[in-house]
């Protein structure tokens, strides 16, 4: 069952500014998780949180799930020291 993925403005505006290496690294793990959801890649429910992150190298990437309508939203995405700060 594949996934839609849809970015938020605050990924979008990071993906810009990181290098073109790592975005494509992000953007395959994050297509790879939409074509199967059980696949191998990390993924953490947050505490206390509806949320899940997705840990791509040094990069975590916050997920927002709606399987009712097989969405997977980025929310947000950051280096692992900082990603979890503004949650």
């Amino acid at each position: 069952m594949r996934y839609s993925l849809i970015y938020s403005k605050r990924v979008q505006r990071k993906l810009k500014h990181l290098p073109k290496e790592t975005v494509v690294r992000i953007v395959r793990a994050l297509e790879l998780l939409a074509e199967d959801e059980s696949s191998h890649l990390q993924v953490k429910r947050l505490v206390n949180s509806p949320l899940f992150s997705l840990r791509v190298g040094v990069y975590r990437v916050i997920l927002a799930f709606e399987h009712q309508q097989l969405v997977i939203m980025a929310v947000d995405l950051d280096h692992r020291k900082n990603a979890y700060d503004n949650l």
